[in-house]
């Protein structure tokens, strides 16, 4: 006997969903939690890991040369532009230029810059040698409408300025030139020029400046280096570490074992809360659903002595628990997008990462893994109160309603 048209319609779906909004809604903030707690922790990792990827693309390089004690402050330029001011000998360059399996070495002037009339706070201004520069250059080979001149700058994408106007920095003014593509990382705070004008900056800043910048002669901050192809940029870091005493090498690898460690704590908090949301959920949600299938055991009941066959209650279970994750799923989605969306800056800040709104490949994916969770939850809780209800025989709980 098949069932009647009307258990084949949704009417039965919308009216049990609206008669416990209570209960339902309790649900739908257990599952919102499980799928926000989940994404939010896919989020933050593919925003940073992707930030790194492109930051890493602009600069071109597979090895920085920092000063030994100053590993950390060369982490911190790369990865969120902390301004900081900091030199080595420039003989170490032409060592590194020599070293068998660096195809270009780029030296670098890192000065940390004064409050500027673009920007709430300092800003870090990368004085590049343009004869070996391979970070802007590059940038330049594909944007050649651009020309980085006398007193030019190209400026990050964080920098509040238009091209065309003019930003002062220790008294010395530049014009904007370029504005880079955001990246999340360093670069977006950054402000690139050339060794020549910012040796001039240094020279008229003890007239034209509140504090003096002194630039030593003859010193880098950092040294760019790219390898020869199928050379090993582990095996040329430590030639260079062991051939220029008192420098540290930083590769891509070593920046992402940086950022790892640091939102390491964060993503342990975020996954644990999952575990704990979902281990504690699945038996809330199960307890609610046999609350519920305990009250509607007379209904059911009814419904199968009208003609309704034991998988059509089941199906209806299901989807009443399926309906309800899905709906918490996607509110928890949503509402975790447009947190950390809206506060992605603040939390790039505070955890000292770089980071950039993940590809809408990646949010499709981390939004459809918690959403597969939070409705697979929804299955397992609604299990036993679906198998409670179909072995129960209708004649004998209707007979007990009704006494």
């Amino acid at each position: 006997m098949n069932p009647p048209a009307e258990f084949r319609s949704f009417r039965l779906l919308r009216k049990n969903l609206a008669n416990r909004p209570y209960r339902n809604l309790a649900a739908i903030f257990a599952y919102a939690i499980i799928a926000a707690t989940l994404f939010s922790s896919q989020f933050l990792i593919n925003g940073a890991q992707q930030s790194l990827d492109a930051g890493i693309s602009r600069m071109g390089a597979d090895i920085l040369v920092v000063p030994e004690e100053y590993t950390a402050a060369g982490q911190n330029v790369i990865l969120i532009g902390q301004p900081n001011s900091f030199f080595f000998d420039d003989a170490g360059f032409e060592k590194i230029s020599r070293i068998p399996g660096v195809a270009k070495a780029s030296p670098q002037i890192y000065i940390a810059t004064l409050v500027a009339s673009c920007c709430a706070a300092p800003v870090q201004m990368i004085a590049i040698d343009q004869e070996h520069d391979f970070t802007v250059s590059a940038w330049l080979k594909n944007n050649p409408e651009v020309m980085l001149g006398k007193d030019d700058i190209i400026i990050g994408s964080s920098i509040v300025q238009n091209v065309g106007n003019d930003l002062a920095f220790y008294g010395h003014t530049f014009h904007v030139v370029g504005v880079l593509e955001r990246t999340g990382m360093g670069i977006d705070n950054s402000v690139f020029t050339r060794f020549e004008d910012a040796y001039v900056m240094a020279d008229e800043s003890e007239l034209k400046a509140v504090k003096k910048l002194t630039i030593p002669p003859g010193m880098v901050s950092a040294v760019l280096v790219k390898v020869d192809p199928g050379a090993s940029p582990a095996d040329v870091a430590r030639e260079i570490q062991e051939q220029v005493p008192g420098t540290k090498t930083i590769t891509p690898n070593g920046l992402l074992n940086a950022v790892s460690g640091q939102i390491g704590a964060v993503m342990r908090i975020l996954y644990g809360a999952s575990i704990a949301v979902t281990i504690v959920a699945i038996p809330l949600l199960g307890l609610i659903s046999a609350m519920v299938a305990q009250e509607r055991m007379k209904e059911v009941s009814i419904l199968r002595a009208l003609g309704a066959r034991k998988t059509f209650v089941v199906r209806l279970m299901l989807a009443e628990s399926f309906s309800l994750a899905i709906i918490g799923g996607l509110a928890g989605i949503a509402a975790a997008s447009g947190f950390l969306v809206f506060f992605q800056d603040f939390i790039a800040v505070t955890l000292k990462i770089p980071f950039i709104t993940p590809s809408p490949q990646a949010l499709f994916i981390g939004g459809g893994s918690a959403l597969l969770l939070s409705i697979g939850i929804g299955g397992i809780s609604s299990l036993y109160p679906g198998i409670l209800i179909t072995r129960s025989e209708p004649y004998e709980t209707i007979r007990k309603g009704e006494s």
